[in-house]
């Protein structure tokens, strides 16, 4: 029992670290369009959806 208890510990462990590290990456890299929503690279001036102008 305190296997399987660990081994769940250690999933979700995993799981909610992994979550962490690609949400920091996503906001770290990428800007949000606020027109339609769409992640643009913080290089980008316009959005590669809809050409709005992406605010810094």
């Amino acid at each position: 029992m305190k296997d399987t208890l660990l081994s769940i510990l250690v999933l979700v462990g995993i799981l909610a670290a992994s979550a962490f590290i690609t949400n920091w990456f996503a906001r770290t890299m990428y800007n949000r369009c606020a027109a339609c929503g769409t992640l643009n690279a913080k290089r980008r001036a316009q959005c590669r959806s809809c050409g709005e102008v992406i605010k810094r």
